[in-house]
């Protein structure tokens, strides 16, 4: 679901367009605020699921090396892959490049430059799993911490942690509203958000995007402590829409994180809790867990084919119906385009998970199995032995 969300927001937002002299230009896409709200909640959720999950299926007894394994073997045979497609096809279609991107972007550390064309370069998706590989090296210590609280002490740290998801935004839009210069170019415009520097640390910023994914980690705990009242789907869908209804309006800063942070936990823990009691959810049907295992692969390659490609098949099939090219970008061909790539999309990932995702991570959650168990992973004695969530 996350992924088709972004996907949905990426194909109105990022667009190349053939100039006058037939090259490539990149363009930002007029798009309506509810629309970018849906991939910013999108993101956002990926964020707390990420920090709920790895929570709830890290064994007491696995070693700090088979962590470790098990972390590179997912993200990045994947990751690697689409970068290296995303360095040929910029060479080949003659856009600029340095050796900077390139080097950033393969040791995964572009998230940390504030340049839209770094963290944006290369491949514009992978600036989160750049901020996700933050969260890897944080979380054996997090963990460790966060089950040697009481739960008093971890509510109130939760509460901390959202107070500063709204907080940190106010004080960066007061006192880091600068732009981007130089050679630096921005890739969406950011000046009604507060500049370069805030949009990138709303966005882009691994210790901000960090609270986040420490939400989804205490929630997590908390919920197998058992002392999570039982919340209902209806309600917390309800919560979601509220919240996704109030961020549509929100300043940017506030948009991109903020107000979807407490809906979405308590989706998650409704979610969680339908799962464990095996009630009915609509995720459990057999598309939306496919999507799923695809998500990865569709979310990574899925502006490696949409970029290149449309601007030529907009200018074919122009000259080959008769069309003009602003009526093709229009309703109802852009809504037969948004489905007949998402649907080439995941004729796509379906490869790159059977051929490289799931080898990496067999291959790698193989390795240092029989390494002693790492002590950061020990549980708490009032933790409760629940199977893995969805």
């Amino acid at each position: 679901m996350t992924s088709t969300w972004i996907y949905v927001f990426h194909f109105f937002t990022f667009r190349f367009v053939l100039d006058q002299s037939h090259h490539l230009q990149f363009v930002q896409l007029d798009r309506p605020r509810f629309l970018t709200m849906a991939g910013n909640m999108a993101l956002s959720s990926f964020f707390v699921l990420s920090g709920f999950v790895l929570t709830l299926t890290t064994s007491p007894r696995t070693s700090l090396m088979n962590f470790c394994a098990k972390r590179v073997g997912k993200l990045y045979p994947i990751y690697f892959v689409t970068s290296a497609l995303a360095i040929v096809a910029i060479l080949l279609i003659g856009m600029p490049i340095t050796g900077e991107n390139i080097a950033l972007h393969l040791t995964l550390l572009q998230s940390w430059v504030p340049f839209q064309d770094i963290y944006h370069g290369v491949n514009p998706v992978t600036w989160s799993l750049s901020t996700e590989a933050f969260f890897y090296v944080l979380f054996p210590l997090s963990l460790f911490l966060f089950r040697r609280l009481s739960t008093r002490a971890l509510v109130i740290l939760m509460g901390v942690a959202i107070f500063l998801e709204f907080a940190l935004p106010l004080y960066a839009a007061r006192y880091f509203t600068v732009r981007s210069g130089g050679d630096h170019s921005a890739f969406l415009t950011s000046g009604n958000n507060g500049g370069d520097l805030v949009y990138w640390f709303t966005l882009a910023c691994p210790p901000y995007r960090f609270l986040e994914f420490a939400v989804g980690m205490m929630c997590c705990l908390l919920l197998r402590r058992r002392v999570v009242p039982v919340v209902r789907q209806r309600w917390a869908w309800t919560l979601v829409a509220i919240g996704y209804l109030a961020g549509t309006f929100a300043p940017g800063p506030w948009q991109r994180t903020s107000v979807g942070l407490i809906p979405l936990a308590v989706l998650l823990i409704a979610l969680a809790q339908a799962d464990l009691a095996e009630r009915a959810c609509f995720l459990r049907m057999r598309m939306f867990v496919r999507l799923g295992d695809l998500s990865y692969g569709l979310y990574a390659i899925q502006l490696l084919v949409l970029l290149p490609s449309y601007p030529f098949l907009l200018r074919g099939l122009s000259a080959g119906l008769g069309i003009d090219e602003q009526v093709l970008g229009r309703a109802p061909w852009n809504l037969v385009f948004l489905v007949a790539y998402f649907l080439l999309i995941v004729a796509l990932a379906m490869p790159l998970h059977r051929y490289v995702e799931v080898p990496a991570y067999e291959f790698a959650r193989k390795l240092f199995r029989d390494r002693p168990a790492s002590p950061t992973f020990a549980a708490e004695r009032a933790e409760t032995p629940d199977r893995a969530a969805p």
